[in-house]
């Protein structure tokens, strides 16, 4: 059975997705993750206390970026998730 639900992990690895590719801002990735923007702070607080991700002032305006230590665990959660979970 299959939810559409996701789970923190989840959310969390979509935000270092989003970010790796680009800097980008609150704004775009509460559009793009359609979380409540309680739950899109808090997971971009919770990222950047892990050092996962980096908050840039881009001319004013506040930009999120994977960095380095984000872009691996994104890495090894992608390993662990096709090593042990992959549907096939």
């Amino acid at each position: 059975m299959s939810s559409s639900r996701r789970n923190k992990f989840e959310i969390w690895a979509e935000i270092l997705e989003f970010c790796l590719k680009a800097k980008r801002t609150q704004t775009w990735l509460l559009r793009e993750t359609r979380l409540k923007t309680n739950a899109i702070k808090e997971s971009l607080q919770f990222l950047l206390s892990r050092n996962l991700i980096e908050q840039l002032d881009d001319e004013g305006i506040i930009k999120y970026q994977t960095n380095q230590r984000g872009e691996e665990a994104l890495k090894r959660f992608y390993t662990l998730v096709n090593d042990y979970f992959d549907l096939k």
